[in-house]
């Protein structure tokens, strides 16, 4: 491996799984492959190369930031123009910077570093027809000459192609990221009112690391008004507070006070910050296998409130009496794992048995019977807690571990026999910590 300078397009269509939609499997094939085989005749005439291949799209690498960006300009205006790319919009993403690159065969290099992520990003939220841009010593000391229809027909000048956009936080970053749009269209007024940016908006939260994700705890919950507030530690380490609404939590599953939770916060009404995306801690959801490794092990993603997808890692154990299948329907339990890990799938069962399914969406558990849970709370000093099963609160004591030194924490998935507790509760018997597995290769994203 050795350390070089690139630039990277993160060139996706616009709204694919839409479009996929309207077509059938062989029809989606052979335009997928036409617009490959389009775009990568304009790469590699501008010396680029084709690096990865995404489900909407792809990664390519240049030399040069002047390059990357020209040839960006050059794919719009060929898929614009063109009689059977019409109705497909691209979004392009583009960023430079020194990356690891990794020779995987004679002909072929992978690339790793954060201007890929950074490029990957940008493409995410680029809108159709729109090229975001963040360069790192642009404008100031460094000079892009690109030049498209439009702008020589207008005789623009070369600064005039770069917008500035609302700055952006990326991971690994401790300040904001500039993001330029690349000014290419005919009409200004038609481009500035149809934003280029997905999701960027201007607002006091993008100085504050608005879509990082936390982890925190139901402070309070007014179930029949339908709102509450999360207690959290900010990423400096302060304790915060921030309001949530039922809505935005994922497939709407039950929610209550001391419940653990993950979130993002992003601005609500008034522009006043409120948490997004919260998935709650041993609730269970349904989702589709997005991914499998050889061992067994995968991706789960479920979709959310905003068109975006979270990820939930599939430990091996979960798929071993399953063998499901990419794109395979599944209920399971949410899970906390390592960092490494993430979000992690528990109990993951088949949704498309009707058995499983009823099951699923019952919260009665026999008494006797082995299950296990996600501890969403535990008190150490008073040697009590609670685990949520299904859709039931369990409850958990220190007298009932199999082995009491080995006291679990919030996340933490048990096994335990079901009895009766009071009030036609539950409560844990026999409860055994289950361990941590961390599997390399896997990359969870929120």
């Amino acid at each position: 491996m050795k350390t070089v300078g690139k630039t990277f397009l993160r060139i996706r269509i616009f709204h694919a799984e839409a479009i996929k939609k309207r077509h059938s499997g062989s029809e989606w094939a052979d335009v997928f492959t036409q617009f490959h085989t389009l775009t990568a005749e304009i790469v590699a005439q501008s010396g680029g190369s084709i690096v990865r291949l995404y489900p909407d799209g792809l990664l390519a690498a240049f030399d040069t930031v002047e390059n990357g960006t020209q040839v960006a300009i050059t794919i719009q205006e060929t898929f614009q123009e063109g009689q059977k790319f019409q109705h497909m919009p691209l979004a392009i993403g583009i960023a430079s910077g020194q990356v690891l690159e990794l020779p995987m065969n004679p002909h072929h290099h992978d690339y790793f570093g954060s201007c890929v992520e950074i490029a990957e990003e940008l493409g995410q939220k680029a809108r159709g027809y729109a090229i975001l841009m963040n360069h790192p010593i642009f404008p100031t000391h460094d000079d892009i000459h690109v030049q498209s229809k439009a702008g020589s027909k207008e005789n623009r000048p070369p600064h005039e192609y770069f917008v500035e956009q609302p700055i952006f936080r990326h991971a690994g970053y401790s300040k904001p990221l500039s993001c330029y749009a690349i000014f290419w269209q005919t009409e200004p007024a038609h481009y500035l009112t149809h934003s280029p940016v997905e999701d960027l908006r201007v607002h006091p939260l993008a100085e504050s690391q608005c879509e990082k994700t936390y982890f925190g705890k139901v402070s309070a919950f007014k179930k029949e008004r339908g709102f509450g507030f999360i207690q959290y530690y900010s990423e400096d380490d302060v304790y915060r507070e921030v309001y949530f609404h039922m809505t935005y939590v994922i497939a709407q599953a039950p929610i209550a006070e001391h419940d653990h939770v993950q979130f993002v916060v992003r601005p609500g009404k008034e522009e006043r910050p409120q948490a997004c995306s919260i998935v709650v801690m041993g609730s269970r959801l349904r989702g589709h296998v997005v991914s499998l490794q050889a061992d067994g092990a995968g991706v789960i993603g479920v979709s959310v409130h905003d068109g975006d997808s979270i990820d939930f890692f599939m430990m091996p154990r979960e798929n071993r009496d399953h063998h499901f299948r990419i794109q395979d329907p599944v209920y399971f339990t949410v899970g906390s794992g390592s960092d490494l890990e993430g979000l992690v799938a528990l109990d993951v069962e088949s949704a498309t048995d009707p058995a499983s399914a009823e099951d699923a969406d019952s919260a009665e558990l026999p008494i006797g019977s082995i299950q296990q849970a996600v501890i969403s709370v535990y008190f150490s000093e008073k040697g009590y807690g609670f685990a949520k099963c299904r859709r039931s609160n369990i409850y958990v004591h220190v007298s009932e571990l199999a082995d009491p030194k080995q006291e679990p924490s919030p996340g933490d998935l048990i096994e335990f026999r079901v009895s009766p507790g009071r009030d036609s509760t539950y409560r844990a018997n026999d409860i055994r910590v289950m361990p941590r597995n961390t599997f390399p290769g896997h990359h969870p994203t929120t």
